[in-house]
């Protein structure tokens, strides 16, 4: 094989869940990059695999490993990198390796495959046309509502939660946001899988009835402001128009998607957008 690293997603559950490319692949490299190998050598000798050689790269890794990584592709040697479990690099180390390596213009080669963010977003029933991704919400109370606060309405966001804040989480986007729609999926391709999708107070409420059901990593996703949520202050439509213009939206996209959501004329929020786009 060329001397390239390989980013391989690796099954969330169910070990079935892995494409016959990556399967090729690994089988073939000569090392395999990954965050445990514990965890790792369950997959690989699930498939026939075992015995491969591994090396660990994690939060804790140094510019030593990453030089050490660089070094065997200069040898010409081709390796795959996984995570423990779903698309590497979406909320777990991987990103440090991936630049360190193109600065040393190596050859990356990403394969698609299983993420628990798309999977709960395909059957949520809940509208992902433009979503935000948020990786796990800060821990503190105030950087938590702070980044409440600061989202967009007229956009779906979706983040990662532990068991044990997913009750305190679900408490900050009702105090910040209202009630919303939310989609909360867990054990995902797993056997115990459950998505619930339902008005966010409800599901509060489920979850205080069945504290069984709070166990390992959840998905949540929250839908957008409905269009006919009009209970807002100037203050508020300037934070939106602000934040949009941030986010490098047009004039144009912006007062569209705000007058549906605030029930503006949309001629109304472009001058308001395009005297603050001039401030900046």
């Amino acid at each position: 094989m060329p001397s390239s690293l390989y980013i391989i997603a690796t099954p969330i559950g169910n070990l079935a869940d892995i494409t016959l490319r990556a399967l090729q692949i690994l089988r073939e490299v000569d090392l395999v990059i990954c965050e445990d190998t514990r965890v790792s050598v369950r997959l690989l000798t699930a498939h026939g695999l075992e015995g491969k050689k591994m090396l660990t790269y994690n939060d804790h890794s140094d510019e030593k490993t990453r030089e050490k990584i660089s070094h065997l592709l200069q040898q010409g040697k081709s390796l795959a990198l996984i995570s423990d479990a779903g698309t590497p690099l979406i909320s777990d180390p991987g990103h440090k390796l991936i630049n360190f390596l193109r600065e040393r213009n190596h050859k990356i080669i990403p394969l698609p495959g299983s993420s628990s963010l798309t999977c709960a977003l395909s059957a949520s029933g809940i509208a992902c046309d433009n979503f935000i991704f948020l990786g796990f919400l800060p821990t503190t109370k105030t950087a938590r509502d702070k980044l409440l606060k600061s989202l967009p309405k007229n956009f779906t966001f979706v983040f990662f939660e532990s068991a044990n804040r997913v009750e305190e989480s679900l408490e900050a986007i009702t105090y910040n946001l209202g009630q919303r729609r939310i989609c909360l999926a867990r054990e995902l391709t797993k056997l115990h899988e459950e998505i619930l999708t339902d008005e966010l107070e409800n599901l509060r409420n489920f979850l205080a009835k069945h504290p069984e059901k709070i166990r390992g990593e959840f998905v949540i996703i929250v839908e957008k402001a409905a269009k006919d949520e009009k209970n807002f202050s100037e203050e508020d439509l300037l934070k939106e128009v602000q934040v949009a213009l941030a986010a490098g939206e047009s004039l144009k996209d912006l007062s569209q998607n705000l007058a549906e959501i605030y029930g503006i004329h949309k001629k109304e929020i472009y001058k308001l957008a395009l005297i603050e786009s001039r401030k900046s």
